[in-house]
């Protein structure tokens, strides 16, 4: 993702858990809220109570690997939380990217 579309800011971020709208999957939790810019920007989180750094970051690169195709189709002016559950590592990587476009 380019530098203008990651959500890097703490602040940001809980602002949009805290007053976004928020949509759970067994794999992966969403949130989003506007912002008052033209770009949407996303931030991708893997807590640490689930896995180790490769796990987290192979979790990471999953989520960025099926939003990269999908970006395209998000409506400009949005920050968006994706915070991945332990479960998007226990399914292998094609099953994953068809359910979740699929649902």
């Amino acid at each position: 993702m380019k530098r203008n579309q990651r959500l890097t800011r703490n602040e940001d971020i809980k602002r949009v858990r805290q007053e976004g709208k928020s949509f759970a999957r067994p794999s992966i939790v969403l949130g989003f809220l506007p912002n008052r810019f033209e770009n949407t920007r996303i931030a991708v989180i893997a807590g640490r109570l689930w896995g180790g750094a490769v796990q987290r970051n192979l979790a990471k690169r999953r989520i960025r690997s099926a939003i990269q195709g999908m970006l395209q189709e998000i409506k400009p002016g949005q920050d968006i939380v994706l915070i991945a559950r332990k479960l998007i590592l226990e399914q292998p990587i094609v099953h994953w990217l068809i359910h979740q476009k699929a649902s």
